[in-house]
């Protein structure tokens, strides 16, 4: 079996992201070309790779076999990139991170300004998923650390604090909520949502709150940004839980933010690593140092 490097960045792609047309707007591609990739790798295969559903794709067990070494090529070709960007007389050092949207707008540009400043030699990869992606990133091995807030607290990963998010409940002006000092979530549950996509941790979030209510969060609309969930609230589409940094200044024309009254609505935003002990120099240097201001101890120099 013939299988180029390229071709199996876009077979893994498609695996982390579950669609086809996803992974190739995430790889710059059009969908036809990452289409043809994969047809080309199942017919090197002899075997389906993929199960195909109305909803994207899945793994076959070939695909999930498949999946499983190509994850441990591409980390033995990121040890052999850091490795040598470290030797190199420019670049000596690459981070490779995914985080958040709420991390990646509002907490990182000023955090990296000063990490640049300091180590001007490192090279920043940075991409933005929700906050599942995050994990499943950092589990694989694509990413050196991750920045989410952990949707699942029994995760196998090392997990550091970096910020802690206050959600509220967005209502447009007028509405019967608005006058509201703070609110219970079960309150809100008779009304439509404005709500984020799934894999968000506040879709997570709130989709068990309301479970565990024995009630379901009733989802007229999903979006992907803060900016959108604004936007679709102040249009009347629906009410939005949004965390503080999500609602600027300038949107109290027309948006109303209410605390909610939850002991999950202090959500912390977490860094998240396999293996700090043996995580690449300059990855390293950047934990520590978004750690700093947010942990009481520094981090053991390797």
């Amino acid at each position: 079996m013939r299988i180029d490097i390229e071709s199996l960045r876009v077979f893994m792609a498609v695996v982390e992201e579950g669609s086809i047309a996803t992974a190739s707007r995430a790889l710059h591609l059009v969908a036809s070309a990452a289409s043809k990739r994969i047809s080309d790798l199942e017919k090197d295969a002899g075997s389906a790779l993929f199960y195909r559903h109305s909803r994207g794709v899945l793994p076959t067990p070939a695909g999930d076999a498949l999946y499983s070494h190509a994850k441990q090529i591409f980390e033995q070709f990121r040890q052999i990139d850091t490795l040598l960007s470290e030797y190199s007389g420019g670049i000596r050092g690459h981070v490779r991170l995914s985080v958040t949207y709420t991390a990646m707008v509002h907490y990182l540009p000023d955090d990296l300004r000063r990490f640049t400043s300091e180590h001007p030699e490192v090279r920043i990869e940075l991409v933005e998923k929700t906050s599942d992606v995050v994990v499943r990133m950092v589990e694989n091995g694509v990413v050196d650390f991750g920045i989410c807030a952990v949707p699942d607290p029994s995760l196998r990963l090392t997990c550091l604090p970096y910020r802690v998010d206050r959600l509220f409940l967005v209502v447009p002006v007028g509405h019967l909520y608005a006058s509201r000092k703070s609110i219970g979530f079960n309150e809100t549950l008779d009304h439509d949502y404005v709500g984020m996509q799934e894999g968000a941790s506040i879709h997570t979030l709130c989709t068990r709150a309301a479970e565990a209510a024995n009630r379901r969060l009733k989802l007229r609309i999903q979006v992907t940004n803060f900016e959108a969930v604004r936007n679709m609230v102040a249009a009347g589409l629906g009410i939005g839980i949004l965390p503080e940094v999500g609602i600027p200044e300038h949107e109290r024309s027309r948006l109303v933010s209410i605390p909610l009254d939850e002991p999950w609505s202090s959500r912390p935003l977490n860094i998240v690593c396999r293996d700090l002990e043996n995580m690449p120099a300059p990855a390293r240097m950047m934990v520590e140092q978004l750690t700093q201001s947010n942990a009481p101890r520094r981090l053991p120099r390797r």
